[in-house]
């Protein structure tokens, strides 16, 4: 008799010591951990944030070849009556040309009337604050953006694989590392990929060290002792790699903090699941609650406008772009 994979949970956090001892993470400052805020956000099962607010869909590299990226937090999101927009990314783009993509897709499809909150994964959030950051007119109508395993630090993996890394890569792993060097190398993902790595455009780390302070933010950082599906989880190269070390199956967890940023901190969660769900993961649940902490945490209500009360179709418009 096969028995049921348990319903993934936000409790657990501190766990990492367990599995991870050795891991140099520090946990946020008082009042910027919203760990206890988000688990009461889930605990709800539905947002308070006003049905009004569009909410946008930014997902990271590669999620143009992923058929079912975001597929349930549209679902619950569009069921829980909100106009959902998605984000077309490319992973040829680096980070500012990516954001100002973003940016012209939201002035292009929001009309005067209408706010919204961001809900983005791993280098889509990064690109949606630098479409925030070099659009002012656009920030002041953005309610909030929810950063989810944010490549804030550089990721070994892509830095071994293109030999710009400090360790050297496994012997078992040199022939996989050459071939994917020429994958990441080409012209469909070869920006993008830079912008995750140690070489990195600068502007990028500048941006992540002066994030405008009327831009509401949360970002929440994960472990994961297992991989969900076959996207993004390289756990036994990371514990090889740094033994005792705890990631999300693609970055260690000290490289998803965004300093100074609110920040929710979340148990057995690899790097694809947000996103492709996996391992008893509800990700519509997930980002409905992430929209609803947004809302939860606004301190500044008098900035919500009147906005349109019904659904808007923006799907034939935009998946093309």
């Amino acid at each position: 008799m096969m028995t049921a994979k348990p319903c993934w949970t936000p409790h657990g956090f501190d766990d990492w010591r367990r599995y991870y001892p050795a891991t140099p993470f520090v946990p946020a400052a008082e009042g910027r951990d919203w760990t206890g805020r988000f688990i009461d956000c889930w605990n709800r099962s539905s947002s308070r944030l006003p049905r009004n607010t569009v909410v946008v869909l930014v997902a990271g590299l590669y999620s143009e070849w992923l058929p079912r990226c975001h597929r349930d937090a549209l679902h619950a999101l569009r069921d829980a009556g909100y106009s959902v927009l998605r984000v077309p990314v490319r992973s040829s783009r680096g980070v500012v040309e990516q954001g100002r993509h973003i940016a012209a897709t939201l002035n292009a499809f929001l009309s005067d009337g209408h706010r919204f909150v961001a809900l983005t994964h791993s280098k889509g959030g990064i690109d949606t604050l630098a479409a925030c950051v070099s659009d002012a007119s656009l920030r002041t109508r953005c309610d909030g953006i929810a950063l989810v395993q944010p490549p804030v630090g550089p990721a070994s993996l892509v830095d071994d694989m293109l030999g710009w890394g400090a360790t050297p890569p496994l012997d078992a792993m040199r022939w996989q590392d050459s071939v994917g060097r020429r994958l990441l190398r080409t012209r469909w993902v070869a920006d993008g990929t830079r912008d995750i790595s140690s070489r990195r455009d600068p502007r990028v780390a500048a941006m992540l060290a002066s994030i405008p302070t009327d831009l509401h933010c949360v970002h929440a950082v994960s472990w994961s002792i297992e991989r969900s599906s076959r996207f993004d989880a390289y756990h036994e190269r990371l514990n090889a790699r740094r033994p005792g070390c705890a990631h999300d199956g693609q970055f260690y967890l000290e490289h998803q903090v965004l300093t100074g940023v609110p920040q929710v901190c979340l148990p057995r969660l690899d790097h694809g699941q947000p996103v492709l769900g996996g391992l008893g993961f509800d990700a519509g649940r997930f980002w409905l609650a992430l929209a609803d902490l947004l809302h939860a945490t606004s301190g500044d209500d008098s900035r919500r406008g009147a906005g349109a009360s019904h659904q808007i179709d923006f799907e034939t418009r935009y998946e093309r772009g």
